[in-house]
C-alpha cells in the first residue's frame, strides 16, 4: 500500500522540523511549506492526502491557503494548526472549509490521531457511491458540494455536505449530536453541540424551503425528514 503524503504549512523552522520528524516515524509521505504561498504551489504540483495548515504565516496566512485550496478542491482533508481556543476554533475551522483544527499545545499522540481520522473520513467518503439527493425541489450533488434548484444555487462546505450525508443514510432517524461530532471529527472526541447547531444552521439556510426537512430534536440531535 503506498503510504499516504500529508503537505505541512508551518513558518517556525524548528516545529516544521518536529511536524516532519512526527509524521515520517509514524510513515506517512510528508512535504513541507514555509508559508501559505509556497503551500498552495506545492498543492497545485501534486495532490497530497491531507494538507495541514499553520493559521498565522507570512505572505499568505491559512485561512486563505484553505479557501484557495478548496476553490479548486472540496475533498482533501485541511486541518489547521492553531493555538486558538477550543470552543471557537472548532466552529471556526470546520465554517471555513477545514476539516478540524489542531492545537499545538496538544501531545503527539492526538496529532497523529487527528490526522488519521480525518483520512479514515476521506476513504469513507470516496467509497460512497451516493453523488446526489433529492430534497423536495433542490438537487445536491455530493461529487461537486452544491445545491441547486428551487431557487436554490449554493456551494457547499464539506462539513455541511458530510453532515447532509450522515442524515440522508438514515433517514428518518435521529442522530444524536455526539454521533455527528464524532462523524465531522472523528470517534473519541466530546461532541460540541454549538458546533453541529452552527453547520445545521447553515446548511437549512443554503437550502430553502428544502432546508425544513432537516429536523430538529431539542437536546437530542438532528434528523432527515422521510
Amino acid at each position: 500500500m503506498p503510504r499516504a503524503e500529508i503537505l505541512i504549512a508551518e513558518d517556525e523552522p524548528s516545529a516544521r522540523r518536529g511536524f516532519r520528524a512526527l509524521f515520517e516515524g509514524e510513515g506517512y509521505a510528508v512535504r513541507t511549506a514555509r508559508d501559505g504561498e509556497e503551500a498552495l504551489a506545492k498543492f497545485r504540483e501534486s495532490r497530497p492526502d491531507a494538507v495541514l495548515l499553520d493559521v498565522m504565516m507570512p505572505k499568505m496566512n491559512g485561512i486563505i491557503a484553505c479557501a484557495e485550496i478548496r476553490k479548486s478542491d472540496p475533498l482533501v482533508p485541511i486541518l489547521f494548526f492553531t493555538a486558538m481556543p477550543s470552543d471557537v476554533g472548532a466552529v471556526r475551522a470546520l465554517g471555513l472549509g477545514a476539516d478540524d483544527y489542531i492545537d499545538k499545545a496538544k501531545s503527539p499522540d492526538e496529532l497523529l490521531a487527528r490526522v488519521a481520522a480525518v483520512l479514515r473520513r476521506a476513504s469513507v467518503i470516496a467509497s460512497d457511491k451516493r453523488d446526489k439527493l433529492s430534497l423536495g425541489g433542490v438537487t445536491v450533488d455530493f461529487a461537486t458540494m452544491t445545491a441547486s434548484g428551487d431557487g436554490v444555487s449554493e456551494e457547499l462546505t464539506k462539513s455541511e455536505s458530510f453532515f447532509l450525508r450522515l442524515l440522508a443514510s438514515e433517514r428518518g432517524r435521529c442522530f444524536s449530536f455526539d454521533e455527528i461530532f464524532a462523524a465531522l471529527r472523528g470517534e473519541g472526541y466530546i461532541g460540541d453541540d454549538n458546533a453541529v447547531r452552527c453547520i445545521a444552521k447553515r446548511l437549512k439556510a443554503k437550502l430553502g424551503r428544502a432546508g425544513e426537512l432537516i429536523a430538529n430534536a431539542r437536546g437530542v440531535g438532528y434528523k432527515l425528514v422521510k
